[in-house]
C-alpha cells in the first residue's frame, strides 16, 4: 500500500512545479528589469545635475551637454545630445535646469517604453 501511494505522489511534485515556474520566472525576471529601470533613472539624475552644475560654472551650453553625456556611460542605448535640454545662457545668480527625457525599453517587452525624465538645478555662479 505504502509503495502505491507514493508512486502516485511522485507525479504530483512535478505538476505542482509546472504551474509555479512560469510565476517564479515572470517574478524574477520583473525584478531584474526593475532593478535596470531603476539603475537607469538614477543615471539620468546624476547625468542632469552634472550638466547643470558644469553650465552653473562655465556658463556653456555646449560643454554642459558633453558633461551630461560623459557622466551616465551606463546607459544603453546612450544619451544623446537630443536627449538634454540646456538653457542657452545662466545669468549670475539665477537657476540653471536642465532636463533630460530618455525612452526606457523593457527586456521583457511587458511594460512597453517608459518615458523617463530627470531635472538637475543649481544656480549660476557658483
Amino acid at each position: 500500500m505504502k509503495s502505491k501511494r507514493l508512486r502516485s505522489e511522485r507525479g504530483a511534485a512535478a505538476v505542482e512545479f509546472a504551474l509555479v515556474l512560469p510565476v517564479l520566472l515572470i517574478l524574477i525576471i520583473g525584478i531584474a528589469d526593475f532593478g535596470r529601470a531603476f539603475f537607469t533613472e538614477i543615471s539620468l539624475a546624476q547625468a542632469a545635475r552634472e550638466g547643470a552644475r558644469v553650465m552653473a560654472v562655465t556658463k556653456d551650453a555646449g560643454q554642459a551637454t558633453a558633461a551630461a553625456i560623459a557622466a551616465a556611460p551606463g546607459l544603453n542605448p546612450a544619451l544623446g545630445g537630443g536627449n538634454v535640454a540646456v538653457p542657452g545662457s545662466c545669468a549670475a545668480g539665477s537657476q540653471v535646469t536642465v532636463t533630460i527625457t530618455y525612452s526606457y525599453a523593457s527586456v521583457t517587452g511587458f511594460f512597453g517604453p517608459i518615458n523617463l525624465q530627470s531635472r538637475g538645478a543649481m544656480r549660476c555662479g557658483g
